[in-house]
């Protein structure tokens, strides 16, 4: 089910499956997901076992990430402040960016549970 549900609120965002950093971005999420304290560290745990897995290096998934944080914000500021639950004053960070959506899937996991 959070497959889905990642893949529905990055296609909401407007990130669809040809920008290079979507899959690197949804297993970042997954990994996340598995456990929120691999956002304490997010180079160290998240970066860099994605990036051994695509065999790239832990800078360009964030740069990736980046790069569609930059798309969403241009083109999808709205959507993106309602996956947030507020209205954003600036542009998330990567790591501000994933937990948005890492708490997002969670609030929605656990509605559809019920």
């Amino acid at each position: 089910m959070p497959n889905t549900i990642i893949d529905e609120r990055l296609q909401a965002l407007g990130v669809t499956k040809n920008y290079k950093g979507y899959h690197k971005l949804k297993l970042v999420i997954e990994l996340a997901l598995e456990d929120e304290e691999k956002l304490y560290s997010v180079s160290k745990n998240l970066y860099q076992p994605i990036a051994e897995k695509c065999g790239c290096s832990a800078g360009s998934i964030s740069r990736n990430i980046r790069t569609v944080i930059d798309n969403i914000w241009k083109n999808n500021y709205h959507n993106l402040c309602v996956i947030a639950g507020l209205k954003l004053t600036e542009k998330p960070t990567v790591t501000q960016f994933i937990s948005l959506l890492v708490a997002n899937v969670q609030r929605s996991s656990m509605a559809s549970a019920v």
